[in-house]
């Protein structure tokens, strides 16, 4: 069985383009597909798989251009205390998280989007823990004691890469100036075009997974000889790219002191480093060593006696 939890939220876009209180669709779309994916982001840090959300649009109001939104929570009967707050009241905790509402004593101060914008684009200068799922983090000379669950959100990638859609590419728009928060008709929180760059998602810095020294045997497919360059081997299953780092072996090569023809195969040191990077697995080879090159056979093979 189920139960739901409700709560709302208004946003509104302002600036010279807005004025007759229209927006185009093509910066309007993307960035309702934004909050979406901002609310389950969110969710899915606290909550895992035991609550869902939707988002649903209940206005678009004048005056700049307003946007309210209604956030419906399910979630399982025997999950209890979710956000340290009464069922009743989660999806309201949830916005308070992410700076969107200032019901249930949870103000707009304590949500990520204030601390994004304090933070300047910038890492906190130090996070310490303070028990009982609570840290304070450090920017510059002010400190900030937050429930954990927010800075779980705050570092969540999705979550980053939603509210871009969100605040920094409206505002990249041609007579969008504004990203305002609002409650009861009052702005509690306020984005202009400068710091909308704030809001860009953050470069991830690349995770080296395997990084490992192997021998093996590699017939050549081709060739290049442009410093830097790669060539392509294959071992007999896969084809790589490989970076020649053997100095004396490419200048053997390039006085012609070696020759290829279809066949060859070279018995390489071979370093492999794979790493994780914001665009998937990545995976480079480099050729250490060459320890042999072994011409293509062009004749039989046979066994002479003594």
């Amino acid at each position: 069985m189920t139960d739901m939890s409700k709560a709302s939220f208004t946003v509104a876009y302002d600036g010279p383009a807005l004025r007759d209180h229209s927006m185009d669709v093509r910066a309007l779309a993307p960035a309702l597909m934004g909050f979406g994916q901002l609310i389950d982001a969110a969710n899915s840090v606290i909550n895992k798989d035991a609550a869902q959300t939707k988002i649903h649009v209940k206005a678009l109001e004048a005056g700049s251009f307003q946007i309210s939104f209604e956030v419906v929570q399910s979630f399982y009967e025997q999950v209890v205390n979710l956000f340290s707050g009464p069922q009743a009241s989660a999806a309201s905790n949830l916005l308070g998280i992410l700076g969107f509402s200032v019901k249930d004593g949870i103000v707009a101060g304590a949500g990520i989007i204030y601390l994004i914008k304090r933070l300047r684009g910038r890492n906190p200068d130090n996070v310490q823990d303070l028990g009982n799922d609570m840290v304070r983090i450090q920017i510059g000379d002010e400190m900030y004691d937050i429930p954990l669950n927010t800075l779980r959100v705050l570092q969540s990638v999705p979550v980053r890469d939603a509210l871009q859609k969100v605040i920094e590419d409206p505002l990249k728009q041609d007579g969008i100036d504004t990203f305002e928060v609002r409650e009861q008709g009052r702005t509690v929180l306020s984005i202009d075009r400068q710091e909308a760059a704030w809001f860009s998602k953050p470069s991830l810095p690349e995770q080296i997974l395997v990084d490992d020294h192997r021998r093996g045997a590699f017939s050549i497919l081709s060739l290049a000889f442009k410093e830097d360059n790669k060539w392509r081997l294959h071992d007999g299953a896969n084809t790589i790219s490989a970076t020649i780092a053997d100095e004396d072996f490419i200048r053997r090569v390039d006085s012609n002191e070696i020759s290829f023809s279809k066949g060859d195969v070279l018995i390489c040191d071979v370093h492999l480093i794979q790493k994780r990077t914001e665009t998937g697995l990545k995976t480079e080879y480099t050729v250490e060593k060459v320890l042999d090159h072994i011409p293509g056979t062009q004749q039989i093979p046979l066994n002479f006696s003594d």
